[in-house]
């Protein structure tokens, strides 16, 4: 997992896998400890929360949780914080389709 784990509190998605040099502070990531051993972490876009990752304390992603809406409704830049979010975590994300296929059983 590329995110520090190990800082409570809100940062700004680095772009290391999208050709864009930044998100110009439009993603960003919280992180907040779940009240037991792991922890949430969630990306956010356009200040709405989008996906929460429930991780363990071996940063293994436990489960994928939607927020707001549904995930195939959202638009292609909020996409592009998807997929960012989802292989700086270590999880594959090659397209939309692909995460909605793989991730999507976990809307709630």
């Amino acid at each position: 997992m590329s995110f520090s784990l190990f800082d409570n509190g809100e940062f700004e998605l680095d772009s290391r896998f999208s050709p864009q040099q930044s998100f110009y502070n439009k993603a960003t990531v919280v992180i907040d400890s779940d009240g037991g051993t792991g922890l949430t972490v969630t990306l956010r876009s356009y200040l709405t929360p989008i996906v929460t990752l429930h991780v363990n304390a071996d940063a293994e992603v436990q489960r994928i949780e939607w927020l707001n809406g549904d995930p195939a409704d959202w638009s292609n830049t909020t996409w592009r914080h998807i997929r960012e979010f989802f292989k700086q975590a270590g999880l594959k994300a090659t397209s939309k389709a692909q995460c909605l296929r793989d991730y999507a059983c976990e809307v709630d």
